[in-house]
């Protein structure tokens, strides 16, 4: 079998990628209930899941990240809010793609604060689209622990407000 400089082999990842990033399009908040009861089984977490979606329909973009704050999950949502594909976020901290020149450091002073304190919280700060413009969000930060009492991931819940 001979490749040419156009052809590239296809392997097994390729298609669980996309299959995934298709199903991370598909869902959306109304399904945030539904993702986070798969979650907690995998995860084992102990947070029960009408406390941590609590007043879930009020927000427009929902992410999971583990506890190094790097993004597992992101809805629908999140992609119209921002311009970012799942696939663009999964693997990455949030902060790395949303913080730009008008993002104000005392805001992020008090989301690293609160973060270390392993209670829930909710925040205000100016976040930036893919394509650069800014946008004041409010977030709310579910931490998730598991039956051992360790930190796990963390619900973030966000509406765009000005």
């Amino acid at each position: 079998m001979s490749l040419n400089a156009n052809s590239v082999p296809l392997i097994a990842g390729d298609f669980f990628l996309e299959t995934y990033h298709k199903l991370c399009g598909e869902l959306n908040g109304t399904y945030l209930k539904e993702v986070y009861q798969r979650m907690a089984q995998n995860y084992e977490w102990t947070t029960p899941i009408d406390e941590a979606t609590e007043d879930y329909a009020a927000y427009h973009a929902f992410i999971i990240s583990d506890s190094a704050y790097n993004v597992v999950w992101v809805d629908s949502g999140f992609t119209k809010m921002t311009g970012y594909e799942g696939h663009e976020i999964i693997g990455k901290k949030p902060n790395a793609l949303l913080h730009g020149p008008q993002t104000i450091q005392a805001d992020r002073d008090v989301f690293r604060k609160q973060l270390k304190t392993g209670k829930s919280f909710s925040a205000k700060i100016t976040n930036h689209r893919k394509n650069g413009e800014a946008y004041v969000c409010e977030v709310k930060i579910v931490p998730l622990y598991n039956a051992a009492k360790e930190l796990t991931h963390f619900l973030a819940l966000e509406k765009e407000i000005a």
